[in-house]
């Protein structure tokens, strides 16, 4: 059998030890000898007196506890989390989002530079032309079908063109016909 654990020897001590180990403590001098060691610190804490609080240890425990609580609760956050850090730091913040929010974003319709010395930059009103400086010539057919031109498309551009634009596309177009029909 092995040795006796602490708690058997408090056991033993209080006289609540089972058989078998009460049978290992009377064959066991290691054993007898923590229970000897254990009745001799008893003895001597019993021969100890221990003085009475002060009636005012009393009334002001409550208060003791209190601010050992309020201190452990104050130091379980970390240093960064308190609000003499996080009010500038949102101030901040707030900033920057207004700085964000105030300064004007790029134009991202505008069309793309083209860095071929040979090819000519279309104005910002020549959509076509900047498709056609981009891609090449294109046919309607195949604009169409690319998605690049979506159905209805000329009309909504008509109905939006001033009068006399409209009076030069009516003249364009019967050039055209002119010229084809011959």
């Amino acid at each position: 059998m092995s040795h006796l654990t602490s708690d058997d020897v408090i056991d033993a001590m209080e006289g609540l030890l089972p058989s078998e180990q009460q049978a290992h403590l009377s064959s066991c001098l290691e054993c007898q000898q923590q229970l000897d060691e254990l009745a001799s610190v008893l003895s001597e804490a019993k021969q100890v007196s221990v003085p009475e609080p002060s009636p005012l240890f009393w009334q002001h425990f409550s208060t003791r506890v209190n601010e050992g609580i309020d201190n452990q609760s104050a130091s379980a956050w970390p240093q960064w989390l308190r609000w003499q850090v996080l009010l500038p730091l949102g101030a901040v913040a707030m900033l920057i989002l207004g700085v964000m929010l105030s300064v004007p974003k790029p134009d991202r319709s505008d069309p793309v530079a083209i860095n071929d010395p040979g090819v000519t930059e279309p104005s910002p009103d020549d959509d076509w032309g900047t498709l056609v400086a981009l891609v090449g010539e294109l046919d309607l057919e195949t604009a169409s079908a690319a998605g690049v031109i979506e159905p209805g498309f000329a009309e909504q551009a008509v109905v939006h063109l001033t009068r006399e634009e409209q009076q030069e596309l009516s003249r364009l177009l019967q050039a055209e016909l002119t010229r084809a029909k011959s």
